[in-house]
């Protein structure tokens, strides 16, 4: 089944997003050496238990707060430039 796809404005420019299910991680390589049934967020390393998952340029999961950090509204800083 193909990955849903969007795409989000970050400070670097418009990335795509795959929308991953827990299933989707399993047998996938990893850095950290973690059980198939764990998915950590590449950003800060929570455990994420919600799933369809974001995972930014197809290869970096994210929690709802990483996810929620990266993104730039539209025509506008995210609140962090001061």
């Amino acid at each position: 089944m193909k990955k849903k796809e969007t795409y989000i404005n970050t400070a670097d420019g418009r990335i795509r997003v795959e929308w991953w299910r827990k299933g989707d991680f399993r047998s996938k390589v990893s850095i950290i050496p973690i059980p198939d049934d764990r998915v950590l967020c590449d950003y800060c390393n929570a455990e994420i238990n919600e799933f369809p998952t974001p995972v930014l340029w197809g290869t970096h999961a994210a929690c709802k707060k990483c996810y929620i950090g990266v993104q730039r509204p539209k025509g506008g800083s995210n609140g962090n430039n001061k």
